[in-house]
Protein backbone atom coordinates (compact mmCIF):
# COMPACT_ATOMS: atom_id res chain seq x y z
CA UNK A 1 0.00 0.00 0.00
CA UNK A 2 2.93 1.96 1.14
CA UNK A 3 4.77 1.65 -2.26
CA UNK A 4 0.97 2.65 -4.58
CA UNK A 5 1.14 5.58 -2.42
CA UNK A 6 4.52 6.55 -3.34
CA UNK A 7 3.50 5.55 -7.32
CA UNK A 8 0.77 7.66 -7.57
CA UNK A 9 2.19 10.35 -6.00
CA UNK A 10 5.37 10.37 -8.38
CA UNK A 11 2.85 9.35 -11.48
CA UNK A 12 1.08 12.54 -10.30
CA UNK A 13 4.18 14.73 -10.25
CA UNK A 14 5.97 13.81 -13.11
CA UNK A 15 2.57 13.58 -15.38
CA UNK A 16 3.57 17.00 -17.28
CA UNK A 17 6.87 15.25 -18.74
CA UNK A 18 5.05 12.83 -20.75
CA UNK A 19 2.20 15.13 -21.69
CA UNK A 20 4.52 18.12 -21.94
CA UNK A 21 2.93 18.51 -25.80
CA UNK A 22 -0.12 17.68 -25.63
CA UNK A 23 -0.59 19.92 -22.24
CA UNK A 24 1.18 22.75 -24.02
CA UNK A 25 -1.05 22.24 -27.39
CA UNK A 26 -4.35 22.40 -25.44
CA UNK A 27 -3.90 25.38 -23.20
CA UNK A 28 -1.97 27.40 -25.64
CA UNK A 29 1.17 27.90 -23.91
CA UNK A 30 4.92 27.21 -24.78
CA UNK A 31 6.59 23.84 -23.88
CA UNK A 32 8.93 25.45 -22.04
CA UNK A 33 5.97 27.09 -20.00
CA UNK A 34 4.66 23.42 -19.11
CA UNK A 35 7.81 22.52 -18.39
CA UNK A 36 8.29 24.83 -15.89
CA UNK A 37 5.36 23.32 -13.71
CA UNK A 38 7.78 20.78 -12.63
CA UNK A 39 10.41 23.59 -11.68
CA UNK A 40 7.16 25.02 -9.40
CA UNK A 41 6.22 21.98 -8.29
CA UNK A 42 9.49 21.80 -6.89
CA UNK A 43 9.87 25.22 -5.55
CA UNK A 44 6.57 24.84 -3.45
CA UNK A 45 7.75 21.28 -2.02
CA UNK A 46 11.09 22.83 -0.98
CA UNK A 47 9.77 25.54 0.81
CA UNK A 48 6.41 24.11 2.82
CA UNK A 49 7.71 20.72 3.79
CA UNK A 50 9.70 21.79 6.74
CA UNK A 51 7.13 24.00 8.10
CA UNK A 52 4.47 21.52 7.48
CA UNK A 53 6.37 19.01 9.07
CA UNK A 54 7.02 20.72 11.92
CA UNK A 55 3.18 21.90 12.12
CA UNK A 56 2.20 17.69 12.00
CA UNK A 57 5.09 16.49 14.34
CA UNK A 58 2.53 15.42 16.89
CA UNK A 59 -0.32 13.55 14.40
CA UNK A 60 -0.21 9.89 14.03
CA UNK A 61 1.62 8.95 11.04
CA UNK A 62 -1.26 7.47 9.54
CA UNK A 63 -3.33 10.69 9.75
CA UNK A 64 -0.33 12.65 7.89
CA UNK A 65 -0.32 10.18 5.01
CA UNK A 66 -3.99 10.23 4.51
CA UNK A 67 -3.78 14.34 4.66
CA UNK A 68 -1.50 13.91 2.29
CA UNK A 69 -3.03 11.45 -0.23
CA UNK A 70 -6.67 13.63 0.30
CA UNK A 71 -4.36 16.83 -1.24
CA UNK A 72 -3.35 14.90 -3.64
CA UNK A 73 -6.93 13.88 -5.11
CA UNK A 74 -8.33 17.34 -4.42
CA UNK A 75 -5.26 18.84 -6.58
CA UNK A 76 -5.47 16.18 -9.16
CA UNK A 77 -9.08 17.05 -9.49
CA UNK A 78 -8.65 20.42 -9.63
CA UNK A 79 -6.01 20.16 -12.69
CA UNK A 80 -8.60 17.84 -14.77
CA UNK A 81 -11.26 20.39 -15.10
CA UNK A 82 -8.74 23.15 -15.14
CA UNK A 83 -10.25 25.61 -17.91
CA UNK A 84 -6.62 27.72 -18.10
CA UNK A 85 -3.24 27.07 -17.58
CA UNK A 86 -2.60 29.38 -14.00
CA UNK A 87 -5.64 27.25 -12.95
CA UNK A 88 -3.68 23.76 -13.57
CA UNK A 89 -0.50 25.30 -12.35
CA UNK A 90 -2.46 25.88 -8.79
CA UNK A 91 -3.91 22.59 -8.60
CA UNK A 92 -0.57 20.82 -8.93
CA UNK A 93 0.17 23.38 -6.29
CA UNK A 94 -1.75 22.12 -3.80
CA UNK A 95 -0.33 18.48 -3.93
CA UNK A 96 3.15 20.35 -4.64
CA UNK A 97 2.41 21.71 -0.67
CA UNK A 98 2.28 18.36 1.03
CA UNK A 99 4.69 16.38 -1.51
CA UNK A 100 7.85 16.83 1.12
CA UNK A 101 5.32 16.00 4.33
CA UNK A 102 4.48 12.70 2.32
CA UNK A 103 8.31 11.80 1.67
CA UNK A 104 8.69 13.08 5.71
CA UNK A 105 6.38 10.22 6.89
CA UNK A 106 6.35 7.24 4.47
CA UNK A 107 9.38 5.68 4.58
CA UNK A 108 9.82 6.20 8.45
CA UNK A 109 5.74 3.73 8.15
CA UNK A 110 7.61 1.24 6.26
CA UNK A 111 10.93 0.72 8.48
CA UNK A 112 7.92 0.95 11.98
CA UNK A 113 6.42 -2.14 10.48
CA UNK A 114 9.29 -4.16 10.16
CA UNK A 115 12.01 -5.37 12.42
CA UNK A 116 15.30 -3.27 12.27
CA UNK A 117 17.26 -5.35 10.70
CA UNK A 118 15.00 -5.67 7.60
CA UNK A 119 14.67 -1.29 7.73
CA UNK A 120 16.75 -1.19 3.94
CA UNK A 121 14.58 -3.31 2.52
CA UNK A 122 11.54 -1.78 4.08
CA UNK A 123 12.27 1.60 2.75
CA UNK A 124 13.12 0.12 -1.24
CA UNK A 125 10.04 -1.42 -0.60
CA UNK A 126 8.30 1.64 -0.31
CA UNK A 127 10.45 3.01 -2.65
CA UNK A 128 9.91 0.90 -5.65
CA UNK A 129 6.59 2.86 -6.37
CA UNK A 130 8.82 5.35 -7.34
CA UNK A 131 10.65 3.24 -9.85
CA UNK A 132 6.97 1.41 -10.62
CA UNK A 133 5.61 5.38 -11.64
CA UNK A 134 8.48 5.47 -13.99
CA UNK A 135 8.17 2.41 -15.57
CA UNK A 136 4.63 2.11 -15.50
CA UNK A 137 3.07 5.28 -14.34
CA UNK A 138 4.82 7.43 -16.87
CA UNK A 139 4.76 5.94 -19.79
CA UNK A 140 1.13 5.04 -19.39
CA UNK A 141 0.27 8.80 -18.70
CA UNK A 142 2.34 9.77 -21.35
CA UNK A 143 0.19 6.98 -23.59
CA UNK A 144 -3.18 7.95 -22.54
CA UNK A 145 -2.19 11.58 -23.06
CA UNK A 146 -1.56 10.47 -26.37
CA UNK A 147 -4.89 8.78 -27.05
CA UNK A 148 -7.39 10.30 -24.79
CA UNK A 149 -6.14 13.58 -23.70
CA UNK A 150 -4.27 14.56 -20.57
CA UNK A 151 -7.17 15.30 -18.69
CA UNK A 152 -8.50 11.80 -18.70
CA UNK A 153 -5.03 10.89 -17.95
CA UNK A 154 -5.03 13.17 -15.08
CA UNK A 155 -8.49 12.11 -13.60
CA UNK A 156 -7.26 8.61 -13.71
CA UNK A 157 -4.67 9.22 -11.86
CA UNK A 158 -7.19 10.97 -9.14
CA UNK A 159 -9.20 7.76 -8.75
CA UNK A 160 -5.88 6.04 -8.07
CA UNK A 161 -5.01 8.35 -5.23
CA UNK A 162 -8.57 8.38 -3.68
CA UNK A 163 -8.54 4.37 -4.37
CA UNK A 164 -5.05 4.56 -2.47
CA UNK A 165 -6.42 6.79 0.46
CA UNK A 166 -8.88 4.10 1.35
CA UNK A 167 -6.50 1.55 0.98
CA UNK A 168 -4.32 3.46 3.66
CA UNK A 169 -7.23 4.14 5.88
CA UNK A 170 -8.10 0.48 6.80
CA UNK A 171 -4.53 -1.36 6.38
CA UNK A 172 -2.33 1.06 7.74
CA UNK A 173 -2.10 1.11 12.24
CA UNK A 174 -2.49 4.62 13.63
CA UNK A 175 0.89 4.76 14.57
CA UNK A 176 1.06 7.48 16.89
CA UNK A 177 4.61 9.57 18.03
CA UNK A 178 6.25 9.30 21.13
CA UNK A 179 5.78 13.19 22.87
CA UNK A 180 9.97 13.19 22.40
CA UNK A 181 10.02 12.95 18.94
CA UNK A 182 7.32 15.75 18.78
CA UNK A 183 10.00 18.25 20.65
CA UNK A 184 12.98 17.64 17.89
CA UNK A 185 15.36 20.32 18.69
CA UNK A 186 15.17 21.79 14.77
CA UNK A 187 17.80 24.63 15.44
CA UNK A 188 20.69 21.93 16.43
CA UNK A 189 23.81 21.47 14.24
CA UNK A 190 23.69 18.36 12.35
CA UNK A 191 26.98 18.53 10.02
CA UNK A 192 26.20 14.95 8.51
CA UNK A 193 22.44 16.09 8.19
CA UNK A 194 23.65 19.07 6.90
CA UNK A 195 25.92 17.55 4.38
CA UNK A 196 23.36 14.73 3.14
CA UNK A 197 20.95 17.28 2.21
CA UNK A 198 23.24 19.48 -0.03
CA UNK A 199 24.03 16.27 -1.87
CA UNK A 200 20.68 15.13 -2.12
CA UNK A 201 19.62 19.43 -3.60
CA UNK A 202 22.36 18.68 -5.75
CA UNK A 203 21.76 15.45 -7.13
CA UNK A 204 18.00 15.78 -7.21
CA UNK A 205 18.08 19.13 -9.01
CA UNK A 206 20.70 17.72 -11.35
CA UNK A 207 18.09 15.10 -12.05
CA UNK A 208 15.03 17.02 -12.80
CA UNK A 209 16.48 19.70 -14.85
CA UNK A 210 17.97 16.28 -17.72
CA UNK A 211 14.19 14.38 -16.78
CA UNK A 212 11.88 17.39 -17.44
CA UNK A 213 12.53 18.08 -20.89
CA UNK A 214 13.63 14.21 -21.67
CA UNK A 215 10.47 13.57 -24.08
CA UNK A 216 10.95 17.01 -25.83
CA UNK A 217 14.97 15.94 -26.11
CA UNK A 218 14.20 12.87 -27.31
CA UNK A 219 11.46 14.16 -30.22
CA UNK A 220 13.41 17.05 -31.57
CA UNK A 221 16.67 15.50 -30.99
CA UNK A 222 16.56 11.49 -31.53
CA UNK A 223 13.79 11.77 -33.39
CA UNK A 224 11.55 9.33 -31.82
CA UNK A 225 7.49 10.69 -30.81
CA UNK A 226 4.43 9.66 -30.14
CA UNK A 227 3.81 6.26 -28.60
CA UNK A 228 7.53 5.13 -29.24
CA UNK A 229 8.97 7.64 -26.23
CA UNK A 230 6.39 5.61 -23.67
CA UNK A 231 8.56 2.51 -24.51
CA UNK A 232 11.86 4.61 -23.76
CA UNK A 233 10.62 6.40 -20.30
CA UNK A 234 9.43 2.94 -19.50
CA UNK A 235 12.95 1.46 -20.25
CA UNK A 236 14.37 4.23 -18.00
CA UNK A 237 11.69 3.39 -14.89
CA UNK A 238 13.50 -0.39 -15.27
CA UNK A 239 16.72 0.54 -15.10
CA UNK A 240 16.21 3.09 -11.70
CA UNK A 241 13.88 -0.34 -10.26
CA UNK A 242 16.99 -2.57 -11.10
CA UNK A 243 19.28 -0.63 -9.15
CA UNK A 244 17.11 0.02 -6.30
CA UNK A 245 16.38 -3.98 -6.33
CA UNK A 246 20.27 -4.66 -6.32
CA UNK A 247 21.17 -2.19 -3.27
CA UNK A 248 18.08 -3.68 -1.09
CA UNK A 249 20.09 -5.87 0.95
CA UNK A 250 22.98 -3.77 1.33
CA UNK A 251 20.93 -1.08 2.58
CA UNK A 252 19.50 -3.27 5.56
CA UNK A 253 23.61 -3.25 6.06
Amino acid sequence: MLAAAAFVYVTAEIMPVGALPVIADDLGVSEASVGRLLAGYALVAAVATVPLVRWTAAWPRRTTLLFTLLSLVVSQLISALAPTFTVLALGRGLCALTHGLMWAVIAPIGVRLVPPAYAGRATTAVFAGTGLALVVGSPLTAMMSQVWGWREAVAAITAAALAVAVAARFTLPLMSVAAPAARWPWGRRNRGLSTMSLLTLVGVTGHFVSYTFIVVIIRDIVGIAGLNLAWLLAAYGVSGLTAMGLLAGLGDR
